[in-house]
């Protein structure tokens, strides 16, 4: 195991990027457009049972499963996981706002239970997460993105009351919660990934036996929910992550993934079965890549944090005669 020191110098390496690209990849050329079969995806890290990925403003690369909660780190031989929880519980859903990364961990129920809310200090390198609330009247916390004040939280897919929950964030203290309530009942669909943009929702929804979804829902002034738009039918999908102005799904039943614009026009596909019922899906470069690299956790039937090119490449100079 790597001592602190080490740690910190790796992750010191990793923080010193622009803030300002919010976690998400921005290409320098605004033109290139997004592969989706660029490659074959190659296993990063061999870890089981992976459920979400995020990347930070800081550029750091994060990890859930149902072993713990992990950082991605890059080494001289590649890249290795370095495990956050000593208790090595099982986590779902994270989400980052206001310099913490928020992630749903094993609650007091065992360690399918994703009750337990854990916030780390993201402009500390070594700090470690630490436990700040209890989700109560939930079968199964999941999903989860932030706002600057708010953190929501989808029930599903397994709920006995599906559902979004909407949890309050202290004004000035980001490991305080000051209030949980259901923000939006969605019976009889299911809610799954959850992402924000713009005063607005995404989400993935399931009609078990019918028909998947991925849909808008507006965020109010009065911050009450606007109706619920549809962009896209699938089977069942799990998470959704923007790129630029649109949105990256995994199709968990076809282990694929897909795009769409927020309009909900579908512009490209994987073919079925390139994954193995992917779970969440994010776009990283350097440093912690030479090049920009899609990357996809898998879960259930498959496993790990697997990566592809995320543009085609130029062809290679000829040699001049």
């Amino acid at each position: 195991m790597m001592k602190h020191s080490s740690i910190a110098l790796v992750l010191l390496t990793l923080t010193a990027c622009d803030a300002d690209k919010g976690g998400a990849y921005v290409p320098t050329d605004s033109s290139k457009e997004l592969c989706l079969n660029c490659g074959t995806p190659t296993q990063v890290v061999d870890l089981p049972q992976l459920e979400n990925v995020l990347l930070s403003q800081q550029q750091r690369l994060f990890v859930t499963g149902q072993s713990n909660l992990y950082e991605i780190l890059r080494t001289s031989e590649g890249h290795t996981a370095r495990p956050l929880l000593t208790e090595g519980t099982g986590c779902s859903g994270m989400a980052e706002t206001r310099d913490h990364l928020y992630a749903l961990c094993a609650g007091s129920a065992g360690p399918t239970d994703f009750s337990g809310l854990y916030a780390l200090a993201l402009d500390d390198v070594l700090a470690e997460p630490t436990l700040i609330s209890q989700i109560s009247g939930m079968t199964l916390p999941n999903g989860m993105a932030a706002t600057e004040h708010h953190l929501y939280v989808t029930d599903g897919p397994i709920a006995v009351e599906p559902k979004i929950v909407r949890l309050a964030i202290h004004p000035t203290d980001p490991l305080q919660i000051t209030e949980q309530k259901v923000w939006l009942s969605t019976f009889p669909e299911y809610p799954n990934g959850l992402a924000y943009r713009d005063d607005a929702l995404y989400s993935t929804f399931y009609l078990p036996g019918v028909v998947g979804r991925v849909v808008r829902v507006g965020i109010q002034e009065d911050g009450s929910p606007e109706n619920t738009v549809e962009l896209a039918q699938r089977g069942i999908m799990d998470d959704l992550h923007f790129f630029g102005d649109t949105l990256l799904v995994t199709d968990w039943q076809a282990s694929a993934l897909f795009q769409v614009s927020l309009d909900g026009t579908l512009l490209q596909e994987t073919a079925p079965f390139r994954y193995a019922q992917p779970s969440s899906v994010t776009v990283a470069g350097e440093p912690l890549f030479d090049q920009p690299m899609l990357l996809v956790t898998e879960r259930y039937t498959g496993n790990g944090l697997w990566a592809s090119p995320a543009f085609e490449q130029p062809p290679a100079a000829q040699p001049a005669r």
